[in-house]
């Protein structure tokens, strides 16, 4: 067998593995009886078409793929920032993004790793290529976390190789209703995996509960919608909610309601298409969802890392920037991997401009 066929065959190996394992056992018994759960799948609470208008998915696949977009990419380096993060004393209250939708949070002492993606490429080769520059954090540079929590898992919030390359300093796994699954075929702990349905939650210490709550959007990694996906609160003495990825409806008015004074909202700002409304928020929802949320601060994530959608890579911030003027909120725009120091207001550059 000549190298090329040791490399295809690797490739093939190392795809095959990332998959991950679809539900199985009591881990599928317990997807069963979730009310999300519906004729051998997770649903929306209200029909959720992935597709819209009069594009079809090979029409929409070619238009992402060969598409052409000007701005699409930025011409130089992503301006970022290199936190240390192993270095930040656990008595600080800090938020840093690291790219796309991977956030690393420290409050109340407790460490939490949001959906994180730190390699430079997937199996799937063309699929999320990073921005020039925009890559600056890896696995090495991340401490040991109290929690890993995933919002769902498709390939750009959930990579196998980062989790399993993190497994030894990982506390406890949270993540939606059967993708537990996949971390337990990657050699995780049965015993340190915590599946959510929405509404359950997790207490973390005597201050803090994890909550899990509804979006809406869907999953898989090859087949859909075998596991749950989900967003996320951070409940304790500073309430802290992140979006993960869905498209707008009321449940954001709820969650303002429930869960009154949210002192920061990290919301999905990227990778949109009007064809996608219904599974991921558009740049003009995003004042109503803070809005109805009653978030006192904002950061938007899930752009300025790769272009997963056919829009202008600055788009996201522009519109979000000019829709933050005279508002009550304040709008946080730090670079990848600046510190948002929670307990300060501070100001940001427009720096992707």
């Amino acid at each position: 067998m000549g190298n090329s066929s040791l490399f295809i065959c690797w490739q093939g190996y190392e795809f095959w593995v990332a998959v991950g394992r679809q539900p199985r056992g009591e881990r599928l018994e317990r997807c069963k009886q979730s009310p999300q759960w519906r004729d051998g799948e997770f649903v929306n609470m209200h029909e959720t078409p992935t597709l819209t208008g009069d594009d079809g998915f090979f029409a929409q696949m070619y238009k992402f793929l060969f598409g052409k977009v000007k701005n699409l990419h930025p011409d130089s380096n992503v301006p970022t920032v290199k936190s240390s993060l192993k270095d930040i004393p656990r008595s600080e209250e800090v938020c840093v993004w690291l790219g796309h939708s991977t956030v690393f949070i420290q409050t109340g002492g407790v460490r939490f790793l949001f959906d994180p993606v730190l390699t430079n490429r997937l199996p799937v080769w063309w699929f999320m290529r990073p921005f020039k520059g925009a890559d600056v954090y890896t696995v090495d540079d991340i401490p040991e976390v109290d929690y890993l929590v995933i919002t769902h898992d498709h390939w750009d919030h959930l990579d196998w190789k980062t989790v399993t390359a993190l497994k030894d300093r990982v506390g406890q796994v949270v993540c939606a209703l059967g993708i537990g699954e996949h971390f337990e075929y990657w050699g995780y702990d049965p015993k340190r995996i915590h599946d959510l349905d929405w509404q359950d939650s997790i207490a973390v210490n005597e201050s803090i509960t994890l909550r899990c709550l509804p979006t809406r959007h869907f999953s898989g990694r090859i087949g859909q919608h075998k596991t749950l996906w989900a967003s996320y609160l951070i409940d304790g003495p500073r309430r802290i909610f992140v979006s993960g990825d869905g498209g707008y409806d009321e449940r954001f008015k709820r969650f303002g309601k429930q869960y009154p004074g949210i002192d920061l909202a990290i919301l999905e700002n990227g990778q949109y298409d009007e064809g996608w409304r219904y599974i991921h928020t558009l740049p003009r929802e995003l004042p109503t969802v803070i809005s109805e949320l009653g978030a006192r601060r904002v950061l938007t994530y899930h752009n300025s890392k790769c272009a997963l959608a056919n829009h202008s890579w600055t788009e996201p911030l522009d519109s979000i920037y000019a829709n933050a003027q005279g508002k009550p909120w304040q709008l946080l725009t730090p670079r990848i991997g600046e510190q948002v120091k929670l307990k300060e207001r501070q100001t940001f550059s427009k720096w992707w401009r």
